[in-house]
């Protein structure tokens, strides 16, 4: 799937988490990449560390993820 993704959304894990359950209850197939893998062999943070993760999904499915996100959000928002 890595070859063929569309990185949907960026934020916190936790963030990243909600949204990704968020997916998956509406049948899309997604996966988390943290930006910093390989980086940090120790698990502790270095100077710099880039806390953000990315969600990836499908390209077929990139469009209705979007905007299942972007409703989310506003939602989340309010």
């Amino acid at each position: 799937m890595e070859n063929q993704s569309v990185i949907v959304f960026s934020g916190l894990a936790i963030d990243v988490n909600m949204v990704m359950k968020l997916l998956q209850s509406h049948g899309i197939e997604s996966y988390a990449k943290n930006r910093n893998a390989g980086d940090n062999e120790n698990g502790w943070a270095e100077q710099g560390f880039d806390p953000y993760v990315e969600l990836l999904v499908s390209p077929d499915r990139a469009d209705e993820a979007t905007a299942l996100i972007e409703n989310f959000l506003n939602t989340k928002a309010e």
